[in-house]
């Protein structure tokens, strides 16, 4: 009886050591899905920037947008995933506001710069702030 006790124990540990060991796995997984999202958001935001030199500003913001949505999140956890689909409707929804100005041209800080001093300086301040607020939560679960 004792002998089919220790073999319970026994087997016991060695689920707990896969459990534990599946958990680090799957954190690695984890994280390697965040950098690699995180790495290439950073290289369209490059592409991003300078886009609207030559086309309009809704256009490279759909551009951007396109292509988060088009990024695979395979491995990352749900609250990234989440985070990143809300900061991609904040892209999205700028958009509205970005219509009114097809014919802007030059780097994309320097258009905000623009129409954060015009007549839709209110409406554009919101909805910049939505960004960045959206990307702070993605932040927080890059942590």
């Amino acid at each position: 009886m004792k002998f089919k006790n220790y073999i319970n124990v026994l087997v016991l540990i060695f689920v707990l050591i896969g459990c534990k060991q599946k958990g680090k796995n799957h954190a690695v997984a984890n994280k390697d899905c965040i950098e690699k999202i995180i790495k290439t958001d950073d290289s369209l935001g490059t592409i991003r920037n300078h886009e609207c030199e030559k086309i309009s500003l809704s256009q490279t913001i759909s551009n951007y947008a396109n292509s988060l949505n088009n990024l695979d999140f395979t491995g990352c956890p749900e609250q990234f995933k989440t985070a990143f689909k809300n900061h991609e409707q904040a892209w999205r929804n700028i958009m509205a506001l970005t219509n009114n100005y097809p014919e802007l041209r030059g780097e994309m800080h320097d258009l905000f710069d623009t129409i954060e001093t015009g007549k839709d300086s209110a409406a554009f301040k919101h909805l910049l702030k939505n960004i960045w607020d959206t990307w702070v939560i993605i932040e927080k679960e890059i942590k």
